[in-house]
This record gives C-alpha cells, structure tokens and sequence, in this order.
C-alpha cells in the first residue's frame, strides 16, 4: 500500500543535507555508468569485428601452397608446393564434406596491382581468375549484370566481372559498364557484371578494387598452365571449417609429397576458428566489464551504507521517540532499508541514463570498422537494475540493525 506520509519522510531525510546526499548518489551513479559504458563499448568492438566477418561464409576455409620445412619421400625441405588442377578433383572425391571449391590466381601474386585501361583512363586494380563458386563462397552482391559461369569457364570466354571501385575509375558518372571492354594486359575483356563486396573497412575496399574472369581463361591468357594459386572450400551445412581444413590438408599433403606433420607446406586460414577466437576475447572483456562495474558500484554502494550510519546516529533521539510511541524493530528496519534503496536506485537509474547517452554519442562520433552500434540490450539493462535494487537493501542493512539495537530510554536522553 502506498504510504505518503512515509515517502514524504524519505524525501525530507535525503533532502535535509542535499550536498552530502548528492556526493553520496554520485558514487554510485559513476559505477553504474561506467558499467554501462564498459559493456556497450565492448558490445561495439564485438559487433564491428562481426561485420568484418559477416562478408564470409562461416565455415569457409582459405588454403595456399608454401614451402616445406621437413625433408620427406626423397625431397629436401624448401621445396615449394605447387597446386594444380588435378587437386580440385581430388578435393571433390576425397573430401566429401566440402560443399564448394573455388579455385583462385592473381595476377602479379597476392596482393599484385595491374594496370588495366579503358580509352584514356587507366587504374591498377587486382586481376583475379576464379570459378563461379566464388560468389557464393564470397557472398558477393551483383548490382548489374551476372556473375561467371560454367559456359565462361567451358568456352574460355574472355569476359569479366568488375568490383564497384574499378567501376567508378574506369567508366563516367552514371555510365552502364555492362557489355564494355577493358584492356587488360593487352588483352580485351568484356564486362558482363559488376559486384559489390559484403566485407566492411579496407577488406571491402580491396575487393571492390578487384576484376574476376573465368578460372580457365585466367590459365590460358596468362599462361599458368593447370596452375592454381589458392582455394577456398566451403563445408556441408553442421560441417566444421577445422573439420575440412584437416581432411583437406591430408589430402593435399598425400598428393604433393608433403610430410604428414609438417605445418608450413600449406597455409590456411579458417574463417571458424578466426570467429572463435575473437569471440572468446570479447567473453573475456565483458567479464572483466562485468568486475570493474560491479566493484566501482560497490564503492558507491559502501558510501551509502556509511552515509546512512551517519543519518542513524543523526536521528537516534526521532528513534527513541518511535520506539517510545510503539514503532517495531521491524518499522524501523523498513524505514532505513527503504531510504536506502530509494537513493541507490535513483543515483542508479540517473548513471544508466547517462551512460546510454554517452554510448549514443560516441556511435555518432566515432565511426571506424571495429567499432559498430555500441549497445546494452535488454538483458542487462534488467540485471543492473536489479543490481541496483539489491545493493540498496544491503546498503541499509548495517544502519538498520544499529538503529534497532538503539533502546528507547538511552535514545530520549541523547542531545
């Protein structure tokens, strides 16, 4: 039941010294907003690493050829691994939880800029051969136009595929690039397509700088022979990407001479394992989050529960009188506990409201591809308040036992 007269008596306590109750209120305001603070931000490096990663499939694997670091079958270490087509075949049949292979070159090696040329405007951008797969693989968007195909690939079609960048350098403002030509080492590819990559930050920029044309005409123009520089496999769906790196790699080794443990031959990088290490770091800052919060809020906490002995002491001789008059031990506990809480929760909720604005400012302020939406959902909006909520009545509890070991006679006769 709602009681007037009491709440008028919290606010007539808590108001009665306003600059002692408002530096009290403050201690736990700052440990509530740099809770928040601390979560949101950490919330925001997380979301933005996962947008770095939202551009992949999941469980895609990244393999490429070395040298190898342990003399095996006749071969010294040293020897440099080459891939080739015959491996793609191999992959297929003895690798059956792969779902897509994409096979891939660059010309110039990785990394490699060439320049490639249309009328009077030139750019150097990164030639890459690839099969159709790589859309997929690559979750790539086509804005206009198609992507490769298997007749490109079959008939040796000298078209390409050209990233929004490359786009924009070599063709004028609102102009169409389908069905253009670009010169490229001397040789004239037709535009079929233009992309967009679904990375974000400098891997998004270097995609959208790239130019794709079918696998097998990449070898015959650029004479690789049955070269293959990299893959990109993909696993069946439930199929971990550590799962057919290892298959893959056995394979692979087996084909090319290559010492069971030797771990140099072939280079991997595993979109799964990369996801579950940054995942676990950040596990690891919302914990300590979690500590640094909840122990600034218990300093402000103890403030309160000190600051609350000092109004006991204060009002010894109002105790008696309540005391006197009939007022329980458990009226008395009530009353403290309940001033407690009402100065906890609110310093609380004004902390949280300022570090939501805090966090809200710094999204519009800051904007960098590791740092995306800091937030506090729900869930932990709930938790801190009942942190709040809970630390209120531990703060009371010390005062109110001492209020009520206070025996009426002696609390009357105290000045």
């Amino acid at each position: 039941m709602f009681d007037r007269d009491q709440w008028n008596e919290i606010y007539a306590t808590l108001s009665r010294n306003k600059l002692r109750t408002a530096l009290t209120a403050f201690g736990v305001s700052w440990g509530i907003l740099m809770l928040i603070i601390m979560l949101g931000a950490g919330q925001g490096l997380k979301n933005g690493t996962l947008q770095m990663f939202s551009g992949r499939v999941a469980n895609s694997v990244f393999m490429w050829s070395m040298f190898t670091s342990k003399p095996y079958a006749g071969y010294q270490e040293g020897r440099r691994i080459q891939f080739t087509n015959d491996d793609i075949e191999l992959l297929r049949t003895q690798v059956p939880d792969i779902n897509l292979i994409s096979p891939g070159l660059q010309l110039g090696g990785w990394r490699g800029a060439n320049n490639v040329s249309r009328g009077d405007k030139i750019g150097a951008f990164e030639i890459n051969g690839y099969t159709p797969e790589a859309k997929d693989v690559k979750l790539l968007q086509i804005p206009k136009g198609r992507f490769l195909n298997e007749r490109d690939m079959t008939d040796y079609r000298k078209v390409c595929v050209v990233g929004d960048i490359v786009a924009d350098e070599l063709f004028e403002k609102g102009e169409d690039p389908l069905d253009k030509y670009i010169e490229i080492n001397d040789v004239y590819f037709k535009v079929i397509g233009q992309f967009k990559s679904s990375l974000s930050g400098d891997r998004a920029e270097n995609e959208d700088r790239s130019i794709y044309i079918p696998f097998t005409t990449f070898q015959r123009t650029f004479n690789k022979g049955n070269e293959v520089g990299w893959f990109v496999l993909t696993g069946d769906d439930g199929v971990s990407a550590t799962s057919v790196e290892e298959k893959a790699k056995q394979v692979l080794k087996k084909a090319h001479s290559v010492h069971p443990g030797d771990v140099r031959a072939i280079g991997a990088w595993n979109m799964e394992r990369e996801m579950t290490r940054f995942l676990n770091m950040f596990s690891g800052i919302q914990i300590l989050s979690w500590t640094v919060g909840t122990l600034t809020l218990l300093a402000g906490v103890i403030g309160i529960s000190n600051i609350m002995l000092v109004i006991v002491k204060e009002r010894t001789k109002e105790i008696g009188v309540r005391r006197a008059m009939g007022a329980t031990p458990l009226n008395i506990i009530q009353q403290i506990i309940l001033e407690s809480m009402v100065l906890t929760t609110i310093a609380g909720i004004l902390g949280f409201i300022a570090g939501v604005f805090l966090l809200e400012q710094t999204s519009q302020l800051i904007q960098h591809k590791f740092f995306a939406n800091p937030e506090v959902d729900f869930t932990i909006a709930i938790t801190a308040l009942l942190i709040l909520i809970i630390s209120g009545v531990f703060a009371g509890i010390m005062p109110a036992s001492r209020a009520v070991r206070i025996k009426p006679i002696e609390a009357l006769r105290t000045e």
